[in-house]
C-alpha cells in the first residue's frame, strides 16, 4: 500500500440471533470513525477462526472490538459466578489475529472486551467482575447515554496515549464489568481509573504493533469528542506509516 492510499483496517465482531438468524455484530460507530479518520474498515466475522493469517495479510491495522466476556478457560481460571455470556471461536479468532499482526508487523488497536482479550492473548489474565473482586470500585457499568463520560482517568505522560491526547487526565465513558487482571508481559499499563483499573495499555517494545488498548469506548464519542476521534486518526496514521 502506498503512503497516499487508504489503509484497510479489520475489526472483530459478534455473533447475535438476529430474526431467528445467528448474524454477524458490529457497532456502526466503529465504521464511521474509521471512515472519518481515512480509513476503509472491513468487519472480521467470528467463525473464521481458520483464517487468522489470512485476515491479517489482507488488513494494514486490526481492531479488537467489544462484545463478550472472555472465556476464563482462555487464561486458566474457573467461570465466577457473575461471568457473563461468552464466545470460544472469537476467542480463537482474536487470539489468531493478535499472533500474526505482531509477526506481520501490522498495528493493533483494543478497546473494551478487546483490551482484556489482548491481555489474555499475551499471557495475562481477567478480573472476571470488577465488583465482585472490588465492591468499593467506582461504577463502570454506566446507565447514561453511551457516549457521556462518566469517570477520570489519569495517563502517564510517557506514553502513546499522552502524546494522542496531550492529557494527564481525561474523563471517558465506560461499560464494563470486566478489566484486566495481571498484566501480560509485554504490556505496560498507561492510565487508570481511581480505583486502580487498568484503563490502557501499551506494547513495552516500542517496535513491536502493540500500539494502543483502552478499556472504554472511544468510537461510542468520537462524533462528539475530537479527543477521542483522534485516536482513530491516529491509528490510521500509524498503519499507514506501518505499511512497507
Amino acid at each position: 500500500m502506498k503512503k497516499s492510499q487508504k489503509p484497510v483496517i479489520g475489526i472483530t465482531s459478534s455473533i447475535v440471533n438476529y430474526n431467528n438468524m445467528m448474524s454477524v455484530n458490529l457497532h456502526e460507530k466503529y465504521i464511521k470513525a474509521l471512515i472519518k479518520a481515512g480509513g476503509i474498515p472491513i468487519v472480521i466475522p467470528t467463525g473464521t477462526e481458520d483464517m487468522p493469517e489470512v485476515w491479517v495479510s489482507i488488513c494494514d491495522g486490526i481492531i479488537l472490538s467489544s462484545g463478550e466476556d472472555v472465556d476464563p478457560n482462555s487464561y486458566g481460571e474457573n467461570p465466577a459466578p457473575r461471568i457473563h455470556k461468552t464466545n470460544e471461536k472469537r476467542d480463537l479468532i482474536e487470539k489468531g489475529l493478535v499472533k500474526y499482526a505482531l509477526e506481520q508487523k501490522k498495528p493493533i488497536f483494543a478497546n473494551c472486551r478487546g483490551i482484556t482479550m489482548l491481555n489474555v492473548a499475551m499471557g495475562g489474565t481477567v478480573i472476571q467482575d470488577i465488583e465482585t473482586n472490588n465492591p468499593n470500585a467506582i461504577n463502570h457499568f454506566q446507565q447514561t447515554a453511551r457516549p457521556e463520560p462518566t469517570h477520570e482517568i489519569q495517563i502517564e505522560q510517557n506514553s502513546q496515549l499522552h502524546q494522542i491526547l496531550n492529557r494527564t487526565k481525561v474523563r471517558v465513558n465506560s461499560m464494563h464489568h470486566q478489566a484486566i487482571g495481571k498484566l501480560a508481559p509485554g504490556l505496560r499499563q498507561v492510565a487508570v481509573a481511581p480505583d486502580g483499573i487498568i484503563e490502557a495499555v501499551e506494547g513495552i517494545d516500542k517496535s513491536s504493533s502493540l500500539w494502543l488498548a483502552v478499556q472504554w469506548h472511544p468510537e461510542e464519542m468520537a462524533s462528539q469528542d475530537p479527543l477521542m476521534q483522534g485516536i482513530f486518526q491516529e491509528f490510521i496514521n500509524e498503519c499507514k506509516n506501518a505499511t512497507p
